[in-house]
């Protein structure tokens, strides 16, 4: 559970109270990895490697930028201002505790 998120690891579905969220399976997995990081600040290119399974190089960060963004718009309650999903300025992004 992430703050009023529930993530079924079973089904692969994310609901908020009564509501679906609808996520890719990318989106899936890097919330899922985000999730069982909560708190660290990770560098996109463990991001990289742990959701999409291969070695990061330029262009795949930049994924990672628009992967989160499009992320934020389905979880975050006002996507331009997040509270999950945080920017680590340098590094790359953590979930709020």
């Amino acid at each position: 559970m992430i703050n009023d998120l529930v993530l079924d690891q079973a089904t692969g579905q994310v609901q908020r109270g009564e509501e679906d969220i609808n996520l890719t399976p990318t989106e899936f997995r890097l919330l899922n990895y985000l999730a069982r990081h909560r708190g660290q600040a990770l560098t996109r290119g463990q991001i990289v490697e742990a959701v999409w399974g291969y070695a990061s190089d330029v262009e795949s960060e930049k994924t990672v930028n628009v992967h989160i963004r499009r992320l934020r718009e389905k979880i975050e309650l006002k996507p331009d201002q997040p509270s999950l999903i945080m920017t680590v300025p340098g590094i790359g992004y953590r979930l709020a505790k």
